[in-house]
Protein backbone atom coordinates (compact mmCIF):
# COMPACT_ATOMS: atom_id res chain seq x y z
CA UNK A 1 0.00 0.00 0.00
CA UNK A 2 1.41 3.15 -0.94
CA UNK A 3 0.98 6.17 1.57
CA UNK A 4 -0.49 8.80 0.97
CA UNK A 5 1.51 11.64 -0.13
CA UNK A 6 -1.39 14.24 0.59
CA UNK A 7 -0.60 13.19 4.19
CA UNK A 8 2.54 12.03 4.58
CA UNK A 9 3.87 15.54 3.43
CA UNK A 10 2.31 18.22 5.74
CA UNK A 11 3.46 15.97 8.36
CA UNK A 12 6.40 15.87 8.09
CA UNK A 13 6.99 19.31 7.20
CA UNK A 14 4.92 20.09 10.46
CA UNK A 15 7.67 17.97 12.69
CA UNK A 16 10.87 19.47 11.07
CA UNK A 17 9.09 22.75 11.65
CA UNK A 18 8.69 22.35 15.26
CA UNK A 19 12.12 21.13 15.41
CA UNK A 20 13.58 23.80 13.72
CA UNK A 21 11.90 26.07 16.39
CA UNK A 22 13.17 24.37 19.51
CA UNK A 23 16.62 24.54 17.83
CA UNK A 24 16.15 28.15 17.54
CA UNK A 25 14.98 28.64 20.71
CA UNK A 26 17.96 26.67 22.37
CA UNK A 27 20.35 29.00 20.02
CA UNK A 28 18.45 31.98 21.24
CA UNK A 29 18.77 30.87 25.25
CA UNK A 30 22.31 30.35 25.34
CA UNK A 31 23.39 33.39 23.78
CA UNK A 32 21.10 35.15 26.41
CA UNK A 33 22.63 33.46 29.07
CA UNK A 34 26.05 34.36 27.90
CA UNK A 35 25.02 37.47 28.47
CA UNK A 36 23.16 36.46 32.24
CA UNK A 37 20.03 37.47 30.65
CA UNK A 38 17.79 35.48 33.26
CA UNK A 39 14.81 37.72 32.46
CA UNK A 40 14.71 36.49 28.61
CA UNK A 41 14.66 33.10 28.80
CA UNK A 42 12.48 33.21 32.11
CA UNK A 43 10.10 34.62 30.47
CA UNK A 44 10.23 32.80 27.20
CA UNK A 45 7.57 29.68 26.54
CA UNK A 46 9.37 26.65 26.06
CA UNK A 47 8.28 25.92 22.19
CA UNK A 48 9.12 21.92 22.05
CA UNK A 49 7.85 18.35 22.16
CA UNK A 50 8.73 15.86 24.61
CA UNK A 51 10.47 14.35 22.01
CA UNK A 52 12.36 16.95 20.12
CA UNK A 53 16.35 16.08 21.00
CA UNK A 54 16.57 19.56 22.31
CA UNK A 55 13.27 19.81 24.32
CA UNK A 56 15.25 18.40 27.57
CA UNK A 57 17.81 21.26 27.18
CA UNK A 58 15.30 24.25 26.98
CA UNK A 59 13.69 23.16 30.35
CA UNK A 60 16.63 22.36 31.93
CA UNK A 61 17.93 26.22 30.92
CA UNK A 62 14.72 27.88 31.83
CA UNK A 63 14.91 26.16 34.95
CA UNK A 64 18.02 27.76 35.67
CA UNK A 65 17.25 31.22 34.54
CA UNK A 66 14.55 30.89 36.87
CA UNK A 67 16.55 29.77 39.78
CA UNK A 68 18.84 32.50 39.60
CA UNK A 69 16.11 35.18 39.30
CA UNK A 70 14.43 33.05 42.60
CA UNK A 71 17.95 33.54 44.50
CA UNK A 72 18.26 37.14 43.53
CA UNK A 73 14.76 38.07 45.15
CA UNK A 74 12.97 38.80 41.96
CA UNK A 75 9.77 37.54 42.22
CA UNK A 76 11.08 34.46 44.57
CA UNK A 77 7.65 32.53 44.89
CA UNK A 78 6.77 32.59 40.86
CA UNK A 79 10.30 32.07 40.23
CA UNK A 80 10.96 29.20 42.86
CA UNK A 81 7.84 27.52 41.22
CA UNK A 82 9.31 28.26 37.45
CA UNK A 83 12.40 26.63 38.46
CA UNK A 84 11.01 23.54 40.13
CA UNK A 85 8.25 22.85 36.53
CA UNK A 86 10.95 23.15 34.57
CA UNK A 87 13.79 21.66 36.27
CA UNK A 88 11.62 18.65 36.86
CA UNK A 89 10.80 18.27 33.22
CA UNK A 90 14.07 18.88 31.95
CA UNK A 91 15.80 16.49 33.82
CA UNK A 92 13.20 13.24 33.41
CA UNK A 93 13.25 14.39 29.59
CA UNK A 94 17.00 13.54 29.25
CA UNK A 95 18.18 10.54 28.84
CA UNK A 96 21.60 11.38 27.95
CA UNK A 97 23.50 13.05 30.22
CA UNK A 98 26.90 12.70 28.87
CA UNK A 99 25.74 14.62 26.12
CA UNK A 100 23.57 17.16 27.80
CA UNK A 101 25.99 18.63 30.54
CA UNK A 102 28.40 19.64 27.74
CA UNK A 103 25.62 21.90 26.49
CA UNK A 104 24.00 23.16 30.02
CA UNK A 105 26.41 21.72 33.17
CA UNK A 106 26.15 19.20 35.62
CA UNK A 107 23.47 17.03 36.41
CA UNK A 108 24.01 17.32 40.00
CA UNK A 109 23.56 21.02 40.31
CA UNK A 110 20.32 20.80 38.56
CA UNK A 111 19.38 18.26 41.07
CA UNK A 112 20.53 20.65 43.41
CA UNK A 113 18.52 23.51 42.77
CA UNK A 114 15.18 21.60 41.82
CA UNK A 115 15.31 20.39 45.41
CA UNK A 116 16.02 23.79 46.60
CA UNK A 117 13.38 24.93 44.62
CA UNK A 118 11.29 22.77 46.58
CA UNK A 119 12.16 23.51 49.99
CA UNK A 120 12.17 27.16 49.27
CA UNK A 121 8.20 26.79 47.96
CA UNK A 122 7.67 24.86 51.26
CA UNK A 123 8.91 27.22 53.40
CA UNK A 124 6.58 29.92 51.86
CA UNK A 125 3.53 28.38 52.62
CA UNK A 126 0.91 29.09 55.28
CA UNK A 127 -0.10 25.99 56.41
CA UNK A 128 0.67 22.47 56.92
CA UNK A 129 -2.05 21.31 54.10
CA UNK A 130 -0.02 23.70 51.57
CA UNK A 131 3.36 22.98 52.60
CA UNK A 132 2.84 18.86 52.61
CA UNK A 133 2.17 18.28 48.74
CA UNK A 134 6.07 20.39 48.36
CA UNK A 135 7.26 18.34 50.92
CA UNK A 136 6.64 15.17 49.32
CA UNK A 137 7.83 16.58 46.26
CA UNK A 138 10.90 17.70 48.03
CA UNK A 139 11.18 13.76 49.63
CA UNK A 140 10.85 12.53 45.70
CA UNK A 141 13.24 15.09 44.27
CA UNK A 142 15.88 14.08 46.96
CA UNK A 143 15.87 10.11 46.20
CA UNK A 144 16.04 10.55 42.79
CA UNK A 145 18.91 13.44 43.56
CA UNK A 146 20.83 10.49 45.84
CA UNK A 147 20.39 7.73 42.58
CA UNK A 148 22.34 10.57 40.00
CA UNK A 149 26.07 10.51 40.11
CA UNK A 150 28.50 13.21 40.69
CA UNK A 151 30.15 15.17 44.25
CA UNK A 152 26.72 15.94 45.54
CA UNK A 153 25.89 13.45 48.16
CA UNK A 154 25.77 15.76 50.88
CA UNK A 155 23.07 17.90 49.47
CA UNK A 156 21.07 14.74 48.68
CA UNK A 157 21.29 13.58 52.12
CA UNK A 158 20.39 16.94 53.32
CA UNK A 159 17.38 17.54 50.98
CA UNK A 160 16.65 13.95 52.17
CA UNK A 161 16.36 14.41 55.81
CA UNK A 162 15.16 17.86 55.73
CA UNK A 163 12.06 16.54 54.13
CA UNK A 164 12.02 13.42 56.34
CA UNK A 165 11.81 16.04 59.40
CA UNK A 166 9.27 18.14 58.04
CA UNK A 167 6.59 14.83 57.09
CA UNK A 168 7.43 14.43 61.14
CA UNK A 169 6.45 17.43 62.06
CA UNK A 170 3.68 17.83 60.42
CA UNK A 171 2.33 15.20 62.29
CA UNK A 172 3.83 14.86 65.53
CA UNK A 173 3.06 12.75 68.27
CA UNK A 174 4.57 11.46 71.37
CA UNK A 175 5.24 8.06 70.72
CA UNK A 176 5.60 7.63 66.83
CA UNK A 177 7.24 10.57 66.44
CA UNK A 178 10.30 9.93 68.94
CA UNK A 179 11.20 6.20 67.47
CA UNK A 180 10.66 8.13 63.97
CA UNK A 181 13.04 10.81 65.10
CA UNK A 182 15.52 8.88 66.61
CA UNK A 183 16.19 6.52 63.50
CA UNK A 184 16.28 10.32 61.37
CA UNK A 185 18.92 11.10 63.91
CA UNK A 186 21.16 8.01 63.43
CA UNK A 187 20.99 8.54 59.92
CA UNK A 188 21.20 12.20 59.75
CA UNK A 189 24.99 11.60 62.17
CA UNK A 190 26.04 9.38 59.57
CA UNK A 191 25.29 11.90 56.78
CA UNK A 192 27.24 14.72 58.83
CA UNK A 193 29.49 12.72 58.90
CA UNK A 194 30.34 12.15 55.23
CA UNK A 195 29.73 15.76 54.36
CA UNK A 196 32.49 16.33 56.14
CA UNK A 197 34.09 19.98 54.90
CA UNK A 198 31.90 20.02 51.96
CA UNK A 199 29.67 23.23 51.43
CA UNK A 200 26.64 21.36 53.04
CA UNK A 201 28.44 20.75 56.36
CA UNK A 202 26.93 23.63 57.82
CA UNK A 203 23.78 22.31 56.41
CA UNK A 204 23.23 19.09 58.25
CA UNK A 205 24.96 20.39 61.71
CA UNK A 206 21.54 22.81 61.70
CA UNK A 207 19.78 19.94 60.78
CA UNK A 208 21.00 17.74 63.62
CA UNK A 209 20.37 20.70 66.27
CA UNK A 210 16.57 20.82 64.82
CA UNK A 211 16.11 16.99 65.42
CA UNK A 212 17.81 17.32 68.76
CA UNK A 213 15.39 19.96 69.56
CA UNK A 214 12.38 18.89 68.53
CA UNK A 215 12.79 15.42 70.75
CA UNK A 216 13.63 17.37 73.44
CA UNK A 217 10.12 19.18 73.30
CA UNK A 218 8.61 15.62 73.20
CA UNK A 219 8.15 14.01 76.71
CA UNK A 220 10.43 11.08 77.73
CA UNK A 221 11.91 11.17 74.58
CA UNK A 222 15.67 10.54 75.29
Amino acid sequence: MRPNLKIVIPLLATVLLASGCATRQLKNFKEAADENNWHEIAGAEVDCKADDETCNQLHLLKGDACYRLAKQNTDSIKNYQCAAEQLEQGIHLTTDWAAAEAIVGQRAQYFENWCESLRSLRSEQTSTAAAKPYNQKLHACAREFLQAPGDLKPAATFFLHNAELAAIRFQINDTGSCQALKQLQQNENQAAAQAGQSRYADYHRRLLNDIAGIKASIPGCP
